[in-house]
């Protein structure tokens, strides 16, 4: 059941939200309130609640009056362009880690982000202190010290070059090149059965370096720390709570940044293919 309601009180019957079904499932006679003709083809995408002017829609045992009002709360161009062009990958952090209720607020609004018919399947796996990722952090080195001695360097290739530089730069000098010595991770992982799992994880996690930013939270999208769990050492993110029927879409390490950036830098022109005529 998804509990369509229309407080009639409210609705001023303008059809916006028949008109944005995207399913095609909201229909309203002359003279009638909107009303769900087959349930079973709902997405659940909540653009009913949503597009109403009144908050008149109720679907799913939401109440629209508990939704956050858009007018006037969105960014202008130039603070999004901003802090678009300011995000810098972050590889020094401070020890400490973050509050629990910043790292849920970041997780909760990430959790916004589009996927592929709006399966909302993607899962985040995050570490909630700093013990815990320093465990992390310890099992993983650990790891590649029994592995990379069975390996034949000729035959290693960019990710083994990667975990010996990376292994060699923390036993013998005490760098974590790593996780960088963040005081937490963050895996985006998917059911392998939606449609398109890889894309939604990258997408969520986009969305979660986007507000990390406003909330002074730097953030590294991790490209080794994603090898470890998705090729190397899979039973680390088993561990960690990662369900076997899940890709890994990516991984990130985050944390309070232990360095300020004073101004964006200046890259060459995109290429672009604009297209005037086809």
């Amino acid at each position: 059941m998804i509990n369509f309601k229309v407080n009639e009180e409210r609705c001023i019957q303008c059809g916006k939200c028949v008109g944005d079904c995207f399913p095609r499932i909201i229909a309203m006679e002359q003279g009638e309130y909107p009303a769900i003709l087959e349930e079973e083809k709902c997405i659940r995408c909540q653009h009913c609640l949503a597009i109403c002017p009144t908050a008149a829609i109720s679907i799913l045992g939401i109440d629209p009056d508990a939704s956050m009002p858009i007018a006037h709360e969105l960014p202008t161009s130039h603070s999004m362009e901003t802090l678009i062009k300011a995000r810098r990958s972050v590889r020094k952090y401070k020890k400490q880690g973050l509050e629990a209720d910043v790292i849920k607020r970041l997780l909760e609004t990430a959790w916004h982000a589009p996927t592929g018919v709006n399966t909302q399947g993607v899962l985040f796996t995050a570490t909630m202190n700093a013990d815990v990722t320093e465990a992390l952090r310890q099992e993983i080195y650990t790891k590649l010290g029994e592995m990379l001695p069975g390996l034949d360097p000729e035959e290693d290739d960019m990710g083994i070059k990667y975990m010996r530089m990376s292994h060699g730069a923390y036993t013998k000098y005490g760098v974590d090149v790593i996780l960088r010595d963040a005081p937490h991770i963050l895996i985006a992982s998917t059911p392998k059965s939606v449609p398109t799992p890889k894309e939604d994880a990258l997408i969520a996690l986009t969305s979660f370096e986007i507000m990390a930013q406003t909330m002074g939270v730097g953030t590294l999208w991790n490209g080794m720390l994603k090898w470890c769990f998705s090729d190397y050492f899979p039973e680390l993110a088993t561990r960690l709570g990662v369900p076997e029927d899940h890709a890994i879409g990516y991984s990130m390490v985050f944390g309070r940044p232990a360095v300020q950036y004073a101004r964006t830098v200046q890259r060459t022109a995109p290429p672009m293919n604009l297209i005037e005529k086809f």
